[in-house]
């Protein structure tokens, strides 16, 4: 009998171990190129066919990918981003059927990047007027129960607030404005936001700053590897006054940590 509460002392003490362990967080050494710049790749030029992504013509993407609501890397539920020399040039082709040579470039323009960085690379407007600019992803502390919530404005002709709201019913409504005027080609900046389990939904939404609401998007939830303590980025693009292909559109969030 005493050997047998001893084993079962031991078995408690162990579980107890093992649960604690559980608990915390556990990280694996990742080695990256110092030499290198990190981008996330999104492109919002409406009405642009898939594309290949190069840089310094050696291509990044698989096949191609689409030029209107498109990423690179494509899993953005994941932090994943694409390795590329700081003085790169960044160019969007079509290709020739079958192969990797350039059919039509679409698009042709040197990154400012820094090595060891990184990056949100984002293509906007459309024609002769597509742009690219980069954003810093400059992450800020994060703690159990918070996400850190960015948006990045691609919405060409446009000033926008960042909502976040808050929703037991149709009639219990809370509102806060994360940021204000917020300028085409510019971003919010990583906020803080606490993610609840009570709500019935938890959602970023995107005006401009005379009051129109252009769309809606979920915050993903506490249960869901994409939430708690995680920095993810919604993109708004399109066009403030545009209509059909080009009206406004607020992205899905990617996760970028």
């Amino acid at each position: 009998m005493h050997n047998t509460k001893f084993f079962i002392a031991a078995l408690l003490l162990v579980s107890s171990i093992v649960a604690c362990k559980k608990a915390d967080l556990s990280t694996t050494e990742t080695i990256v190129p110092t030499d290198k710049a990190f981008v996330r790749i999104a492109l919002f030029s409406p009405g642009t066919p898939a594309v290949m992504i190069k840089a310094n013509d050696v291509k990044l993407n698989g096949n191609t990918t689409s030029g209107t609501t498109g990423f690179f890397p494509s899993t953005v539920g994941f932090p994943d981003y694409a390795a590329v020399s700081p003085g790169s040039t960044l160019k969007l082709s079509l290709p020739f059927t079958g192969t990797q040579n350039d059919s039509i470039v679409l698009f042709n323009s040197p990154l400012s990047l820094e090595a060891g960085k990184f990056y949100s690379l984002t293509l906007a407007d459309t024609g002769i007027n597509r742009t690219a600019f980069s954003i810093e992803d400059q992450f800020i502390p994060q703690k159990d129960s918070f996400v850190s919530v960015r948006l990045i404005n691609a919405m060409v002709g446009s000033n926008l607030n960042l909502i976040r709201v808050d929703s037991n019913s149709a009639t219990d409504v809370v509102r806060d404005t994360l940021a204000r005027n917020i300028p085409y080609k510019g971003t919010s900046g990583f906020i803080s936001v606490k993610t609840f389990t009570t709500r019935a939904f938890i959602r970023i939404r995107i005006a401009t700053t005379d009051g129109r609401n252009l769309g809606a998007s979920q915050i993903p939830p506490q249960a869901l590897a994409t939430g708690s303590r995680r920095s993810i980025t919604y993109y708004a693009s399109g066009f403030v006054n545009g209509t059909l292909a080009l009206a406004p559109l607020l992205s899905t969030h990617i996760t970028n940590q």
